[in-house]
């Protein structure tokens, strides 16, 4: 009898134990999201008010766009050029010719490479001009736009970064569900971008050159569709 009160009082001590020890380590997990939530916002709002104080950027960069729906890849690089406020541009060195320049009033898509003999004027608040301006609809926007969670440090090629996560407060309010965004622990800018979408279509950016507030050719947001190219003012499906 006696040896079973002493098992009952170790099993019940074994379990008191169990749900001490779990309960910290509960505690201890609760207790690391805010500090990572903090991490979070603290690299993206020292990113975002960088953003804000530069009027001129230039940056090299390389892209990759996975559509799972069509089982293919594309890759593109090149330059993009922004001025504040609302111009835009981008020059593919691969595929070479093609083009989108947001010149403040009309966003001009021409991507011979895949839509030849054609280009879009959209106007400048087209969904579209926020994906091609995608640096400004992710930093340009308040936090209040955006859940901010994340805040991991993660090494990009040599580079320390933490990762910080942006989801859409209001479903749709964007072109995108997701925005991951590694942000440079030295220079408060992105190092690398990615943008998932409601049909799962991943678009990443890798930002190789960043050069803010330089000065840029005065032609640099200007754009002439090229003789014999139909100017098509509507997108695909569009009545």
């Amino acid at each position: 009898m006696v040896m079973k009160t002493h098992a009952r009082a170790a099993s019940t001590q074994r379990r008191v134990m169990r749900i001490t020890v779990a309960a910290f380590a509960t505690i201890a997990v609760a207790g690391t999201i805010p500090a990572q939530t903090s991490t979070a916002d603290a690299a993206y709002n020292r990113s975002a008010k960088a953003w804000s104080l530069q009027k001129t950027l230039e940056a090299k960069f390389e892209q990759r766009i996975t559509n799972p729906l069509l089982g293919r890849t594309l890759t593109s690089r090149g330059t993009f050029l922004q001025q504040r406020p609302g111009r835009v541009s981008i020059t593919f060195s691969d595929p070479t010719g093609d083009r989108i320049v947001g010149d403040g009033k009309w966003l001009w898509v021409y991507l011979p490479s895949s839509t030849p003999g054609q280009v879009l004027k959209l106007p400048a608040d087209a969904d579209g001009a926020m994906v091609a301006d995608l640096l400004g609809a992710l930093l340009d926007a308040p936090s209040k736009t955006f859940i901010i969670s994340g805040g991991d440090a993660v090494v990009i090629d040599g580079r320390a970064t933490h990762r910080v996560v942006l989801v859409p407060r209001v479903a749709g309010s964007t072109p995108f569900q997701k925005a991951t965004l590694w942000l440079d622990d030295k220079a408060p800018r992105p190092v690398r971008v990615q943008v998932l979408d409601g049909q799962g279509v991943d678009r990443t950016i890798v930002l190789t050159s960043w050069t803010p507030d330089v000065v840029l050719p005065a032609n640099a947001f200007t754009f002439s569709p090229p003789k014999g190219v139909k100017v098509v003012t509507k997108l695909p499906g569009m009545d």
